[in-house]
């Protein structure tokens, strides 16, 4: 209840909440696009990802999530687009999220430059009835009701890439909205979200590729997230790995590839922050799907488009 009682806290006097208000994912190389939408259609193909993370297991109030997105590339290959929707859930709080996003790609031989844009909506349910507050009978809060806000909001990104590598960046919630839950006398305030998104495949044997990938979250008064992933891909039909949340968690995850469409992975994280006493870890279950576009309807698939193409990771 740690995390419920910190933010009742901050609630109970009517101050401005700022946190990190973004969904957090361990797997977050399969779905890159819901991190910047310069992202959106590098795939080449029609790529559908779903994905599920309960958080912390064991501990009362934490973070639950559920997303679904779909991003491919019309136009021969000139603009990608895209559309995502999540469910977050923590404590007291949850969010239902949907949005889209188009980019543009600009070819040269070897290498791909992307300027992405997109717009999202956010509805914002707080329910007073989960808080706990210190004295109780308080006035100034009204409980056991629940209030839901609306708000929109911008995000943009940039990106250079091939199969070989990546570098982009990517800023959510450019419009920095304010919401007010007058129940309870508090104002969220969305902060900026800035991704540094970076990646190189390589292989040293014809059956194995290994992928790495590094994110960066900065958010205005919160400490630098640090994110390291490393995925080895087994034939095209296996992968395995581990991943580093700085001053959080270690994690596992391994899965496969079936029918040359559908992949499957799951991961494991096992925290190591003082929070690591109060819960179990932390499952994520990620399901993906491509399906390639015939040329002559306007498709592009990605595979063999760069001058030295060596790699086709799912």
């Amino acid at each position: 209840m740690k995390r419920i009682l910190i933010l009742t806290l901050f609630v109970s006097c009517s101050c401005f909440l700022k946190a990190q208000q973004l969904p957090d994912y361990t797997q977050y190389p399969s779905q890159l696009f819901a991190l910047n939408p310069a992202y959106t259609g590098t795939k080449g193909t029609l790529d559908l990802r779903a994905s599920y993370r309960r958080q912390w297991m064991g501990y009362e109030g934490a973070p639950e999530t559920r997303f679904i997105g779909a991003h491919s590339r019309l136009f021969k290959g000139k603009l990608g687009l895209g559309g995502t929707m999540y469910q977050d859930f923590t404590g007291p709080s949850r969010r239902f999220n949907y949005a889209f996003s188009a980019a543009y790609h600009l070819r040269f031989p070897d290498v791909e430059f992307c300027v992405g844009i997109g717009m999202n909506f956010d509805k914002y349910f707080l329910d007073s009835g989960v808080l706990n507050t210190h004295w109780e009978g308080d006035p100034a809060i009204n409980i056991g009701v629940v209030e839901f806000q609306k708000k929109k909001n911008a995000m943009a990104g940039v990106l250079l890439y091939n199969d070989r590598f990546h570098f982009g960046l990517g800023v959510y919630n450019v419009l920095s909205p304010q919401i007010t839950f007058g129940g309870i006398g508090a104002t969220v305030g969305y902060k900026q979200h800035y991704y540094f998104t970076t990646g190189y495949n390589f292989h040293g044997h014809p059956d194995f590729v290994w992928e790495n990938n590094i994110m960066a979250l900065y958010v205005d008064g919160l400490p630098l997230t640090l994110n390291y992933n490393l995925r080895v891909h087994y034939r095209e039909k296996f992968v395995f790995g581990t991943a580093l949340r700085l001053r959080d968690a270690v994690a596992l995850q391994a899965g496969m590839v079936v029918l040359n469409r559908c992949q499957i992975i799951y991961s494991y994280d096992i925290g190591y922050s003082r929070l690591r006493k109060a819960h179990n870890g932390s499952h994520e279950l990620t399901i993906g799907y491509r399906l390639d576009y015939d040329k002559k309807k306007g498709g592009y698939k990605n595979f063999d488009q760069f001058q030295r193409q060596r790699y086709n990771v799912f």
